[in-house]
């Protein structure tokens, strides 16, 4: 079996006459002034709901409705749908100031923050609104929101503060005690990190982030076991993708010879599950070991054919190979 495929780039070269292309204008016409009159014009265009009837519709409601924050926070939302986040940001930013009571702009406008890659803009507007809405904190996803804005912004203790402020009024939500696990991961604080994520898989025990998050953090953990993880890597993949990702959190820890085991493991349940191969690959880079398939445990002996031909045909479709597991946040959606 390759290991390797090479990848080919053909470049495809139009041929045919060649033809001048003839630029008209005036004399003295400045072309990125003239585009940037163009651009707006685009903008203007689209604000106005020119050639969309949603937006004409919308923007008639916001006209109807001044005390009314809905009809710009639907507006926004069109707009990011259809690919004009510079219109999305600027009437949620219009809607948060106009409504600052209004749950959904500054919720919409968190969120429009974090595509846009700007996290901490996205916490400072969840904060505005918890100090002008006493009553919003006992909203447990705010909380959650904004602790996944500080952590996405690198701000791991006030993510943890937040995260225990939505624990406080929502006890019992495991994607609260999830996300909390991740963010003491993070801190390095591992047994603090377990405790949580085993209180996360209690309230919610098919949880698959949340039993992988345990699962990981048991590996990093000196009172953990590899195979207390592997039992909570099972409870949720199949037994392939299981050991591939109990393999992927050992590499992580640098731990290759166990690593190399569980990769055996899992290709041994499923020859071809790509992110196990993929792993043996990584890990034969870091040790140096050629990445060989392992041997079959067993071979079919002839009266068992008719068995095995029979499972296939009646057996479910495999499930798709999974990416290797790491730690990861909840949004409780």
């Amino acid at each position: 079996m390759k290991w390797a495929c090479a990848a080919v780039a053909i470049l495809i070269v139009s041929g045919g006459c060649a033809r001048r292309t003839v630029s008209l204008g005036r004399p003295g016409v400045d072309a990125p002034a003239v585009r940037g009159v163009m651009r707006q014009q685009v903008i203007n265009a689209a604000e106005a709901g020119e050639g969309d009837p949603i937006v004409y519709r919308l923007r008639q409601r916001i006209a109807a409705e001044a005390e009314n924050a809905d009809p710009r926070v639907e507006l926004a939302a069109h707009f990011g749908r259809h690919g004009q986040p510079e219109l999305e940001l600027e009437h949620l930013r219009v809607a948060t100031e106009r409504f600052p009571a209004s749950r959904p702009a500054h919720m919409g406008l968190a969120q429009a923050l974090r595509t846009a890659g700007e996290p901490r803009q996205a916490a400072d507007a969840l904060e505005r609104y918890l100090r002008h809405n006493p009553a919003a904190t006992a909203d447990p996803e705010l909380w959650n929101r904004l602790g996944i804005c500080y952590d996405e912004a690198g701000d791991w203790p006030a993510g943890e503060q937040a995260f225990r402020a939505g624990l406080s009024v929502g006890p019992d939500l495991d994607y609260l005690h999830n996300n909390l696990g991740y963010n003491l991961l993070e801190q390095n604080r591992v047994t603090e990190a377990v405790a949580v994520l085993q209180a996360a898989v209690k309230h919610h025990p098919r949880s698959e982030t949340a039993r992988n998050n345990l699962g990981v953090a048991l590996v990093r953990s000196s009172t953990g076991s590899a195979a207390q993880a592997l039992q909570h890597f099972e409870n949720v993949a199949d037994a392939a993708t299981a050991h591939n990702n109990l393999a992927a959190a050992l590499i992580e820890q640098q731990r290759y010879q166990e690593s190399r085991k569980l990769l055996e493991a899992a290709l041994d349940y499923n020859r071809s599950h790509a992110v196990a191969l993929a792993n043996l690959q990584l890990l034969s880079e870091l040790d140096g070991r050629p990445a060989e398939l392992p041997v079959r445990k067993g071979r079919v002996t002839p009266w068992r054919w008719p068995v095995v031909i029979m499972k296939r045909i009646f057996a479910p479709a495999p499930a798709p190979a999974a990416r290797p597991v790491e730690a990861a946040k909840g949004d409780g959606r």
